[in-house]
């Protein structure tokens, strides 16, 4: 590095994408504790992902932000046509040893296009990567109208909409709409108003510096209440359609980002160099290798792979991503300012 360069400044979200990924696990397939409050907590998870990408793409500057959207569209749709090719032929080798059939309908194409429901038995966390990919493109048309100068209106909508097609749709009767008791998790209802809450914190950068750390922790227990109060709530109503999102989710997410992007990191390591390939590649693998552990293991070791099978995937994963992440595959998640705090200075590498 050159003696007139600033020291790159780094903070704590490395560390972070490896915690949400846990929740991401639990979430998925259950935290190993009896009272299954953990596995209800972990919604959290994926919206800190989105506030995280939002935080890091969403630049302050219009130029920086135009130049990191079409360098995240590039990226996140090779991503998404190496982990569908990945994911069908998964799907094809599992169908076979199942000797199972798939029948394709224009509906199921509708679903996968449109709401991001993936049709195949394996592969469903894929609507992640496809919501990600259809916001940044979204996002950087919007920009180029310079209507991003708007976002907190359109950030106001987005939030009324995810509510109300989402755990809110039984009391106003959403399934009137398209034959859909509510919209699951999509583009619409999860990236960009997740994304959009990022550019806020960004915007708000100094203020997340300054606010100590117990008042996030408040916040992002009052939070996990407010999500069982919710769950409770629904639940007696009688109107719960729908658990994938909770606004004390959203609350969460907020709190546990803001605390990693103020707490500052004065040397990075592997882990926080590479922090967004190694979770990308726990994303990737978690979701095949629970299926293939519960194909092979499910008769001789049920209760291993019903307690255990979601953590053993985990592990797997969090293995072959610390050996990946600095490959060429790892390229396809892996951006050095991903990193950086927003002021940093851009370098094309670290010593």
């Amino acid at each position: 590095m050159s003696e007139n360069v600033e020291m790159i400044e780094f903070n704590s979200t490395g560390y972070l994408r490896l915690i949400l990924m846990l929740f991401v696990c639990f979430w998925a397939f259950g935290c190993p504790e009896p009272s299954g409050v953990v596995t209800s907590l972990s919604g959290f998870a994926i919206p800190a992902f989105f506030v995280l990408s939002g935080y890091y793409v969403l630049d302050n500057n219009r130029e920086v932000r135009q130049e990191r959207l079409l360098r995240k569209i590039k990226r996140t749709a090779l991503c998404f046509a190496f982990v569908f090719l990945f994911y069908v032929a998964i799907n094809v080798v599992l169908i076979f040893l199942h000797f199972a059939t798939f029948t394709f309908s224009k509906r199921m194409l509708f679903e996968f296009l449109l709401m991001n429901v993936w049709p195949l038995p394996v592969g469903d966390n894929i609507w992640f990567i496809q919501a990600m990919l259809y916001a940044y493109i979204i996002l950087f048309f919007a920009d180029k109208l310079k209507l991003l100068k708007y976002y907190k209106i359109f950030l106001f909508v987005l939030i009324v909409i995810m509510l109300f097609t989402g755990e809110f749709a039984g009391l106003i009767r959403f399934d009137s709409i398209l034959g859909y008791p509510c919209i699951p998790g999509n583009w619409l209802t999860r990236a960009l108003p997740y994304l959009l809450i990022g550019r806020l914190l960004r915007e708000k950068k100094r203020s997340l510096v300054k606010v100590k750390f117990w008042k996030y922790l408040i916040a992002f227990v009052v939070g996990g209440g407010l999500v069982l109060l919710e769950l409770m709530l629904l639940v007696w109503a009688n109107s719960l359609v729908y658990v994938g999102h909770m606004i004390g989710y959203g609350i969460m997410a907020v709190a546990v980002c803001g605390l990693a992007i103020s707490i500052p990191i004065e040397r990075p390591n592997r882990v926080i160099h590479f922090d967004s390939a190694i979770s990308g590649f726990i994303y990737v693998l978690m979701n095949p290798i629970y299926n293939f552990l519960y194909l092979f293991l499910i008769v001789n070791f049920p209760g291993f792979v019903t307690t255990l099978g979601g953590l053993s995937a985990f592990l797997i994963s969090f293995i072959l991503a610390l050996i990946l992440c600095g490959t060429l595959p790892g390229r396809v998640f892996f951006t050095n300012w991903d990193m950086r705090l927003a002021d940093a200075v851009e370098v094309d590498e670290l010593d």
